[in-house]
This record gives C-alpha cells, structure tokens and sequence, in this order.
C-alpha cells in the first residue's frame, strides 16, 4: 500500500514540473516576436511631455530642434475650433460671420431681390437745356454721416459704401475704369485696383520657429478703408421741354484716395477709380443705409443717390479749358463761394425758363 502511494505522489510531482515547463516555453515564444513590431524602451522615470520634446538634429540646417509635443486627445465639444485666419486669430475679415440669432425685435427679409426705378426715357430733341457738374463728397460732415457707418449687418455683410463698390468689383457685378479720364473709357481689373490700395507684393525673409529654416513669403499691406474720406460723382442736369421738369443725372461714381507727404502731411485727394452709376444702381439697390434719425426707416444706397441725401461741394464745371476750381483759384474760401455760384445759375436757370 505504501508502495502504491509513494508511486501516485511521484507522478503527480513529474507532472506538475512538465506543465511549468510547458508554460514557461509558451511566454518565452510570445515575448521572442518581430523586433520592429515592439514599442521603443523608454525610461519610465522620465515624464513623457520630455521624451516627446526630445531634440533631434535637423537634416537641413545640422541644428538640434525640439519636436512639439503630440497634441492632447479632448472632447468634440470642449476642443478649440481651428481658426481660419493667417495670422491664426478668430475669423477672417473678409468671411461674413451671419447672426445665429435674430439680431431685432422682430426677423428681417433676408432676400436682396430689389431693383431700382428705371430712369424715364429723354429724348435728344426734348433736351433744352443742359450743364455738367463735378461735385465731391466729404464723409466728414454732418450729413455724410452715413458714408462712415462701418458695421456688419445681420448677414456678416459690412455696410461701408467703399467695401461695397469693391466688393461689387471683385464679383464682376460691376465694371471699373482707370481714373486717366472720366469719360469711362479705359477698364481696370480688380488685381490692378488691389495693387493701389495695398501696393506690390513684397519678398520677405521669414524663419520657421520649429525648424528654424529660413524661406522668402510674399506678403502685402493690408487695405485701410478710412483712407477714402470723399466721392467724387459727375453729373448732368438737363431740362426736359417734353416734362417741363428739370432732372439731373449721376453718371459716375469715383471713390477719392488720400496720398500723404514724406512728413505725414496731407498732399492731395486722387481718384481710385471710376464706376458707371447706371450699371451701379442694381448692386446699390440691395443695400441699406444707416438711417440716423429712425433705424426702422431703412433706406438703400440707390435711394440716398437719387434723392439727394447728402451734401456736397462743386469742384468743376464743364468749360471750354477744361479745368477744376482750383486751377484758377487759390484760396480755399473762395473756390467755396464759386462753387456755390455755379449751383446757384441752375437755380435760377430753372426759375427764368417759367413766367409767372
């Protein structure tokens, strides 16, 4: 019996070592895979923000640089939105940022399907009388107002008139025409009009920060839209024998740039460029205008034209030299007063062709 018992004792023994054996085989064969496949060692005292920033040597330049830092796995709804800009900050200027919600009292009609009122039809032989004035509007004054309400409306769509007509450019809603003359004769591009306001593109010397290499960018300046103080608008006044009326025309609309001296003085007032009014009316008719008296009373830039609300100054007449004011007169006060004078012979020319 006790022989049975030593037996049954030694082959459980010799069992117990063949199942150790077999298991310790089977972790040595799992651990002795593909070298490549298995993760790098890494110390694990040291924090993983530095091994991830460990320097490696640039290839390029031979200089030691620091990897950034893999970036943080965060929620959907808590991680920052990537921002659209170049300079990395909040969203483009030139993208329309449209209120989420009812930016008033009550939701406006979005639609901008409005026309403007054609003009009634003239004909040659019923022209009894006509004069051509050049006029300029300055933005400064009181009842200009308007012209310098620079905000965005509900849309993300700024309401400045001068980033309209470029705007209106840029969409090929409208042409543009070089300011060599004002007869409308010479188109200007968009490219050509940008070259202007912000000047040439310029090579610069940047240096990346995380590889410290060293490229040409082309960058430019950015367009400043308080440079453009006054409009200079030509126009017609004509008496028509067949309405008994006397009506005025805007042909033309020129926005008027500020050029500085070397001191920073004021040197002159230049024409951008010129657009035709009559091909302007559609693209103004869709915009309205700051009413400063009652922001429910809207108002399109069309209708602000054609019914005279705003104020301006004579600055030539048509003549047989072909010259402004200011080319034969001098002070300041005086071109004022001549100016005046030449409205003031419209007047009267109305007046004397009725009889009382």
């Amino acid at each position: 019996m006790r022989a049975v018992i030593l037996k049954r004792i030694s082959w459980g023994a010799f069992l117990v070592v063949v199942l150790a054996a077999s298991a310790n085989a089977q972790s040595r064969r799992r651990g002795s895979g593909n070298p490549t496949t298995n993760p790098p060692a890494t110390n694990p005292s040291q924090p993983a923000n530095q091994r991830q920033n460990a320097p490696v040597t640039n290839p390029a330049t031979g200089r030691k640089v620091n990897v950034p830092a893999a970036p943080a796995v965060q929620d959907a709804n808590t991680a920052p939105k990537p921002s659209l800009r170049q300079d990395g900050v909040g969203t483009p200027v030139d993208t329309p940022r449209k209120s989420l919600r009812v930016d008033d009292v009550s939701e406006r009609n979005p639609i901008r399907d409005r026309v403007p009122i054609a003009y009634d039809y003239i004909r040659e032989d019923d022209k009894f009388w006509q004069k051509t004035l050049w006029q300029v509007i300055d933005i400064r004054e009181k009842m200009n107002l308007p012209f310098q309400y620079n905000v965005e409306d509900e849309n993300g769509v700024n309401q400045l008139l001068i980033n309209i007509l470029i705007n209106s450019i840029k969409n090929k809603e409208v042409e543009a025409f070089s300011p060599v003359d004002d007869r409308f004769s010479t188109p200007i591009s968009y490219a050509e009009i940008m070259t202007k306001l912000t000047g040439e593109v310029r090579q610069v010397r940047s240096v990346d920060p995380v590889t410290g290499e060293e490229k040409m960018v082309e960058t430019r300046d950015d367009f400043n839209p308080e440079t453009v103080k006054q409009y200079k608008i030509k126009e017609v006044w004509v008496f028509d024998k067949e309405a008994s009326a006397l009506k005025v025309r805007i042909l033309g609309i020129a926005p008027m740039v500020s050029r500085m001296n070397d001191d920073g003085t004021f040197r002159a007032a230049v024409p951008l460029f010129w657009l035709y009014y009559p091909d302007l009316r559609p693209v103004l008719a869709k915009y309205d205008v700051y009413n400063q008296s009652n922001d429910a009373a809207t108002m399109t830039w069309e209708d602000l034209f054609e019914m005279r609300f705003f104020s301006s100054f004579v600055v030539k007449e048509k003549n047989a030299f072909n010259r402004e004011i200011k080319d034969y007169i001098k002070d300041g006060v005086m071109r004022l007063l001549e100016g005046q004078s030449m409205k003031d012979k419209i007047f009267n020319k109305e007046q004397d062709l009725w009889q009382y």
